[in-house]
């Protein structure tokens, strides 16, 4: 058994060529968050067949607060057979919303010198990884590097948990000038950062409260920081993309994702994070243009 995001699965099955390690590979953990060894009751059930190709062909939501897959699949692996990673990304975030663990893709997050996070959303290629890599050229924490877990609490939005796995492009060093220590590299050269410590997974249980969200849309020739407030109805708009896409699929995988149904308990879960989104961040959510470095500089050095 493992946990993902803090939601305990259990595989059953044909488990005997290593197909549970296949979730633990630092390609996995590159979009999984928080992978462990899990020892807690299990909220998704999976049972594995051995086959070539992936397929999902059984699904139930919602027995006793449990999901029920059956699959055919290889051993998950990096550029071979990615897609079982995605479809348990997808079973963890339906399983995680039912309990309040809201997982929010698209995304990292960072500790600033307040001691509090600042959590950056944004399309593809918008600046997420190149504010990752700066921050550790400055000596600040990383909480998580593509995909982010939150929950609510107090009137405030924390973070629990998140991947930690960074893979950057390493031209970002040559622009900006910086050093990033690193451990290894993809085959296109980019290279890899493992970003888990003990003392990440203490912040992590505790939860670090989120001061600013920051919609990024960098760019390496962008020009000084400018910053748009981002308010009502629009702060609504913009989380649901972030909070929902991983529940519906949006990262791909073949033969297609699932349609994984939105519960009562999971629509409640996320309008929570809505409402106090809304209530809560109206003067600290913006919409950040510019060059990365000065965006960097702005939300997470100078106040």
């Amino acid at each position: 058994m493992i946990s993902v995001g803090g939601v305990g699965v259990l595989f059953e099955g044909e488990l005997d060529d290593g197909f549970e390690d296949g979730f633990r590979t630092t390609f996995a953990r590159r979009y999984l968050p928080d992978v462990l060894r899990g020892d807690a009751r299990p909220n998704v059930i999976i049972e594995r067949f051995k086959g070539e190709k992936f397929r999902v062909f059984s699904s139930l939501y919602d027995v006793n607060s449990k999901d029920y897959y059956k699959l055919e699949s290889a051993v998950p692996q990096a550029y071979k057979n990615e897609a079982p990673v995605f479809f348990l990304l997808q079973a963890t975030a339906r399983a995680g919303a039912r309990k309040g663990r809201i997982f929010i893709t698209d995304s990292v997050s960072v500790i600033n010198e307040n001691g509090k996070a600042v959590l950056f959303v944004g399309y593809p290629h918008t600046g997420k990884s190149t504010i990752s890599a700066l921050a550790l050229s400055e000596g600040l924490p990383l909480l998580s590097t593509e995909n982010t877990v939150v929950d609510v609490r107090d009137g405030r939005i924390f973070v629990i948990g998140g991947t930690d796995v960074l893979v950057y492009d390493p031209k970002i060093e040559e622009i900006y000038g910086i050093k990033v220590e690193y451990q290894d590299t993809t085959r296109s050269g980019y290279r890899i950062v493992d970003i888990s410590s003990s003392e990440r997974r203490i912040a992590l249980r505790r939860g670090v409260e989120i001061e600013k969200i920051i919609v990024l849309h960098a760019a390496f020739g962008g020009g000084d920081a400018s910053f748009s407030p981002v308010r009502g109805r629009k702060i609504k708009k913009t989380l649901w993309y972030f909070s929902t896409s991983l529940l519906k699929g949006m990262d791909y995988y073949e033969p297609a994702p699932l349609y994984m149904p939105m519960s009562d308990e999971i629509n409640s879960n996320l309008n929570r994070l809505l409402d106090l989104a809304v209530e809560s961040y109206s003067g600290a959510m913006f919409e950040a243009f510019g060059n990365h470095r000065d965006v960097f500089r702005r939300t997470l050095l100078f106040y």
